[in-house]
């Protein structure tokens, strides 16, 4: 199968109550339309465990439906490393997720943390606290799947450019055709396996947010430092990415972290404009988790006189409604009670 893509079960709730439960998530609209919000505390490990798990509490109440290994055999926790040690996601939030895994049943060889690349230090830090749970990288083979891409005609990036010249330096042909495909992260959704999806907010002045869709998309894909100086083609090619059924199909939910948060100097880190504002947003669809971080991230712009990011002319969102993942003028912020 090849994938190209071109530019154009029971709760008991109380006392007697219960509620069936369905084998895999069915997401009607105005089920996908509601991101829950929680505040954080004192960000301890603690403080993210109970977060987290209030969270998909109700998430799961919401749309009937329950995380268990014989629903869900093996999940992968995609999280946020493209700027650590930076702004990247907190750990304390990966171990709620494992922790959480671990209490409906899951054992670790069948939970996977991923992220396209990590650095050592991270990566130390992960081997010692989560142990026995699998680190896949773009660089182990499983990654990606020679069917599965993204096909642009936009030119690569010159890092990548020289990398197909060293991987294919006789083979001119073999590099014009692999200049165009941008793989995408199909460790995620092959075979058995589900994933969420844990995200860090940055302003970015090219996609307008590098938020829940990026990390997803552009940052699990290779290739794709293209996609990120073009403010068409890039949100263009996020969207689509994100469209497609088989990935966002098993895609459980996604969780963005708003305890930091960069509001400007994007894409790169800036220490300088780090903000804080401790809460997570959590919800199936990563389009509106980005709608209500970008509200966050332009209320802080907004104390330091700096330019607008209006969300209603971000094309994130713009082709995110065009293609049929949402329309952000349709959803809906349920705070829960502290």
């Amino acid at each position: 199968m090849v994938c190209i893509i071109l530019h154009s079960m029971v709760i008991t709730l109380g006392a007697g109550e219960q509620v069936e439960i369905a084998d895999s998530p069915q997401l009607p609209i105005e089920v996908k339309s509601k991101v829950f919000q929680a505040n954080l505390s004192n960000l301890s490990p603690e403080d993210y465990r109970f977060t987290v798990l209030r969270l998909i509490a109700q998430l799961e109440y919401e749309q009937k439906f329950k995380i268990k290994p014989s629903v869900f055999p093996q999940i992968a926790i995609k999280f946020d490393a493209q700027r650590a040690p930076g702004l990247s996601t907190n750990p304390n939030l990966v171990l709620s997720l494992v922790q959480f895994l671990e209490r409906r049943g899951y054992t670790r060889e069948n939970i996977f943390l991923v992220a396209l690349k990590i650095d050592r230090e991270t990566r130390r830090t992960l081997e010692k606290q989560f142990l026995a749970s699998q680190i896949i990288t773009g660089e182990d083979e499983d990654y990606f799947h020679p069917d599965w891409f993204h096909d642009s005609p936009m030119p690569p990036a010159m890092g990548y450019r020289a990398k197909l010249l060293i991987d294919h330096p006789q083979n001119p042909e073999k590099r014009k055709i692999e200049e165009r495909k941008s793989y995408l992260p199909a460790f995620l959704f092959l075979s058995k396996m589900h994933w969420i999806n844990l995200s860090t907010a940055k302003d970015d002045h090219v996609l307008g947010i590098d938020g829940a869709i990026t990390n997803a998309t552009l940052n699990s894909s290779s290739n794709s430092q293209r996609f990120r100086e073009d403010s068409t083609i890039g949100p263009a090619a996020a969207t689509e990415i994100l469209a497609i059924p088989e990935f966002s199909e098993k895609q459980l939910f996604s969780v963005l972290d708003l305890s930091e948060m960069q509001i400007a100097g994007g894409p790169e880190f800036n220490a300088e404009f780090i903000r804080h504002k401790p809460s997570l947003l959590l919800s199936k669809n990563p389009v509106f988790i980005d709608y209500y971080a970008m509200q966050s991230i332009q209320k802080e712009r907004t104390k330091l006189a700096l330019k607008d990011r209006v969300p209603q002319d971000c094309k994130l969102f713009i082709y995110a409604r065009e293609l049929g993942l949402g329309d952000i003028q349709e959803t809906e912020l349920v705070q829960l009670a502290d």
